[in-house]
């Protein structure tokens, strides 16, 4: 009976690790807008790729963004918590400004749809989260 559970427990182990990963969406900062849009307030997983416009720091986390006003209906924004910096310095120095800004850059997450703002009035934004360093796979 053991040798049968556990020729069992191999081949359940064997077909899951065996099954294809799905492949994410390349997205553009308009794509993911309009998908976010769509799907809210569900988020929308994918790949998104764009040219980093402008970058601020924050209390704890940094942002970047897909447009120089990042109260504009066309940006992209990202938000990097905390958990990310020491993996993003590491990976791109000391100063991400500098390292990032006018940088092509891909990166895994899911963008949502959020109402940001109190003082100039709110705005609707979408926005990526980034808590770990892997999900930027590249600053060219």
């Amino acid at each position: 009976m053991r040798r049968l559970a556990l020729f069992a427990c191999i081949c359940l182990a064997t077909s899951v690790s065996a099954a294809p990963r799905a492949k994410l969406d390349t997205l553009t900062p308009a794509q993911a807008i309009a998908r976010a849009a769509s799907a809210s307030p569900k988020p929308v997983r994918a790949l998104f790729e764009f040219r980093v416009a402008s970058a601020a720091a924050a209390r704890d986390s940094y942002f970047l963004d897909s447009e120089s006003d990042f109260r504009s209906a066309a940006n992209l924004g990202v938000l990097i918590r905390a958990s990310a910096m020491p993996g993003l310095t590491k990976k791109f120095g000391a100063d991400l400004k500098s390292a990032l800004v006018g940088k092509r850059i891909k990166l895994i997450g899911q963008a949502r749809r959020l109402t940001i703002g109190r003082g100039r009035g709110p705005h609707t934004a979408t926005q990526v989260e980034v808590t770990h360093a892997g999900q930027i796979l590249s600053g060219d």
